[in-house]
């Protein structure tokens, strides 16, 4: 099968058709159009001007944005020619008369979308994806150079032989999927030049730090290869979904897979909402402007208040289900068709929860883009056991739809209106209300809730409950776990955490939120005791068996003490990301101290970057790579492993109290 895998160019646009191992480029010219509305004075300016520029045609036209028809001017041009084109009307229009649509498009996107294409294209949701040779290459470095190569998960010491197998198989692989912290692929690939092995051309981007969601993280600079796709394993998407997740973002949001892996779930959410427009033939505005309308101070306190969130007694809890909402915020989106152009203070049917109103008489925009990418979501879910790969997509296409809530509330989301963001939280937070008191009717008790998740105790009836939370709030809701126990644990503050549990279901495995295991700046030595911890209680059924479990515990733990020095060096690695530069931290933190001590060898660590390093004399400061260590500081270690103790000392201090808290 033919299947469109990525797409190159500007004013000519290649498409690379993969089929039966090969790859076939056929080239399309490609005339976009942008479209500039505005008074009839202004668009007379603008058509002057336009008379004068060689190689654009334009005309009179009308088109539709998402609230109506709009008169204006159809420009066609040259993709290269749009930004120039945008700044003269902006000239024109002084910056505020001309409203410009549908430019600032990545042009992959607009040709696939006008084409009615689609990457990595699939007949069924059941179609497997292509099998397209892959391979991830990554390795180790110190201030010396390199210190090892890593192919698909083989690591080997750093000899000709193994720079001549890393050069095979980037020459014998279509995705490359490599690891560029602190640069070591790149290093790679020069040590591979320079041993004059052949190699693809390859450039090498500029690596930057920034800010998201308040956390300052850093790019490793992006490694490009013409005839290669050159995916960075850093991705969120693929490391969060690998490759079938990334096939599938790719799918739905029309980018192409490279592009695709290096944008954030959100931009992932927003290319497909554009991608949906273009193909509907509705205008994608370069710069919002519908902005907030004024509302008493009163009505900001009262809609702005994001889900619900219990707090749990701490504590253990025998027999309890959890029930969660199947993509709560996007369900609520589409069921109610919440949209710019629907929701209003007036007219309509009045939203559940909110004193919103929606127009349920037109198909809202938001809400038809995002059915699609609800619905494959659910599908998936539902087909998931046992298949790796569609577990993978789902995977990503969870992540997708948790930002598309957000995107509604962003300033500067193409499609996004803070009104529709406050409705999906306000109904949210009446369909969690609804749920808890249906539980109640049905004969459960609530223990925890976290926004779309409900955790029960009881013997009522599940299946009724469910079906009516199901009728009442119009959102799918599911039962998500069955727990022979479930542990709520204290946050520093000394009162119950939210999220920070551990809970045996019934089926043997675990769930784990909150806790050491899955932390990682937390040194791997500690991890393993939580691991090992974890089969301990994996048969314990109920509070007897985890109590019959305390000195098995407590031996556990004595084993770990005595036998600290025993691991292996890189199980004490701390990895450690700093926020700032040197010179910008006030005390002497272990992120300062590594910042030091990579300064002082000439390898300065960026805002945003993350290094593993092994503490040696933490009062002077001392710190060391793990591959050349010489050494730890015991008492330093201890500590990290005691807190690694706590929440199962607490878990068997819990077991002691035979009565069952009932808090809710």
């Amino acid at each position: 099968m033919r299947q469109i895998i990525n797409a190159t160019g500007t004013d000519i646009i290649t498409l690379w058709e993969y089929e039966d191992g090969r790859v076939t480029r056929r080239k399309y010219s490609f005339f976009p159009w942008i479209f500039a509305s505005g008074s009839e004075y202004d668009l007379d300016m603008l058509a002057r001007e336009l008379d004068v520029v060689r190689g654009i045609s334009y005309s009179y036209t009308t088109h539709r944005n998402v609230y109506g028809q709009l008169h204006g001017i159809e420009i066609i041009l040259k993709q290269s020619q749009i930004d120039s084109v945008v700044e003269a009307i902006g000239v024109i229009g002084l910056s505020r008369k001309l409203s410009v649509y549908n430019a600032g498009i990545s042009q992959h996107l607009r040709f696939m979308a006008e084409k009615g294409l689609s990457f990595f294209g699939v007949g069924s949701m059941h179609d497997p994806d292509p099998e397209i040779p892959s391979v991830v290459i990554g390795g180790r470095s110190d201030f010396s150079g390199i210190t090892s190569i890593n192919i698909d998960g083989n690591e080997m010491a750093p000899t000709r032989s193994s720079f001549r197998d890393a050069a095979d198989a980037i020459n014998n692989n279509l995705i490359i999927l490599y690891s560029n912290a602190r640069q070591v692929f790149q290093k790679i690939l020069n040590r591979i030049s320079d041993m004059g092995y052949r190699l693809p051309s390859y450039t090498v981007g500029n690596g930057s730090s920034y800010e998201s969601y308040g956390r300052v993280l850093h790019k490793s600079p992006e490694i490009s290869m013409p005839g290669k796709l050159c995916i960075s394993t850093d991705s969120f998407i693929y490391s969060e979904s690998g490759l079938p997740g990334l096939y599938e973002v790719s799918r739905m949001s029309s980018l192409p897979i490279v592009q695709a892996s290096r944008v954030t779930p959100g931009t992932a959410v927003s290319s497909l909402e554009v991608s949906h427009a273009i193909r509907s033939g509705i205008l994608v505005p370069l710069h919002k402007d519908d902005h907030e309308k004024e509302k008493p101070a009163t009505d900001l306190f009262d809609r702005d208040k994001g889900g619900i969130v219990l707090q749990p007694e701490p504590g253990i809890y025998e027999d309890v289900i959890e029930i969660d909402f199947s993509s709560m915020y996007p369900s609520i989106i589409v069921r109610y068709n919440l949209s710019p152009e629907t929701i209003d203070s007036n007219r309509g049917i009045r939203l559940p929860g909110s004193d919103y109103r929606v127009d349920m008489e037109k198909a809202g925009f938001l809400s038809t883009a995002l059915r699609e990418l609800l619905e494959r979501r659910l599908m998936y879910k539902s087909l998931k056991e046992g298949n790796p790969d569609i577990q993978k997509r789902d995977a990503a296409l969870k992540w997708m739809l948790l930002t598309s809530f957000g995107y509604t509330g962003y300033k500067n989301a193409k499609f996004g209106r803070i009104e529709v963001h406050e409705a999906i939280t306000a109904m949210g937070r009446w369909a969690f209300s609804t749920a808890m008191k249906l539980a109640e009717k049905h004969g459960f008790h609530v223990i925890h809730g976290i926004v779309d998740s409900l955790w029960l105790s009881g013997n009522g009836d599940i299946e009724g409950l469910l079906k009516e939370i199901r009728e009442k709030t119009r959102i799918d809701i599911v039962i998500d776990g069955e727990y022979s126990w479930i542990a709520f644990f204290k946050g520093k503050n000394g009162i119950g955490s939210p999220g920070r549990y551990l809970g045996r279901r019934k089926n043997g495995t675990f769930k784990v939120r909150g806790l050491e295991i899955r932390r990682s700046d937390f040194p791997a030595f500690a991890r393993k005791f939580q691991m090992e911890a974890l089969d301990i209680f994996r048969n314990c059924k109920n509070r007897a068996d985890i109590l019959s479990m305390a000195g098995e515990l407590k031996a556990l733990e004595r084993r770990y003490v005595r036998e600290l020095a025993t691991f292996s060096l890189y199980d004490f690695a701390i990895e450690t990301r700093v926020s700032r530069h040197m010179e910008e931290y006030r005390v002497n933190n272990l992120q300062r101290a590594a910042m030091k001590f990579f300064s002082s060898s000439g390898d300065d660590i960026m805002p945003g970057e993350s290094v593993q390093v092994i503490v040696s004399d933490r009062k002077h400061g001392i710190l060391q790579l793990p591959e050349k260590s010489t050494g730890i500081d015991r008492n330093f270690y201890l500590k990290y492993l005691r807190r690694s103790f706590e929440s199962f000392d607490f878990l068997v201090a819990g077991a002691k109290d035979p009565q069952v808290i009932l808090p809710y």
